[in-house]
């Protein structure tokens, strides 16, 4: 199945290699010109992350529904306590210690929402429907 994929100051692509998507992904960089992506279904679907390497924070969308869903992990892999402000090309996040993933993670969560498969079982999910005005 071929999917969008969406990257910050780049035309949207046709995919249907990941080996293009991971390459995306592992360019990016919270402080640098693309800082941004997602991979969209043509079911509307989709999984987005915000920075880069070791910042990123990581949502899927879920439609029809509607269902917005933020990654978390049950360890933190940051020292840091309190939310924090993630800074990108596309404005500012808050985010939770537990809402910090590295790239490894990102492209393996990636990875399943491409092939249509579960996702990691280190990743947990957050439900932000409401900010997003989903149900």
């Amino acid at each position: 199945m071929k999917m969008l994929l969406e990257v910050e100051k780049t035309p949207p692509a046709q995919v249907q290699d990941f080996a293009k998507i991971e390459k995306s992904l592992r360019a990016l960089k919270s402080y640098g010109p693309q800082s941004y992506a997602s991979l969209i279904r043509p079911d509307g679907s989709y999984i987005q992350v915000a920075g880069g390497r070791v910042t990123c924070v990581l949502e899927i969308r879920e439609m029809p529904s509607g269902k917005h869903w933020r990654a978390y992990l049950e360890e933190p892999k940051v020292p840091f306590k309190g939310e924090q402000t993630l800074l990108f090309g596309g404005g500012h996040m808050k985010m939770e210690p537990d809402e910090v993933l590295f790239i490894d993670d990102v492209v393996t969560a990636f990875r399943s929402f491409f092939d249509g498969v579960a996702f990691p079982e280190n990743l947990r999910w957050r439900d932000m429907s409401q900010m997003f005005g989903g149900t």
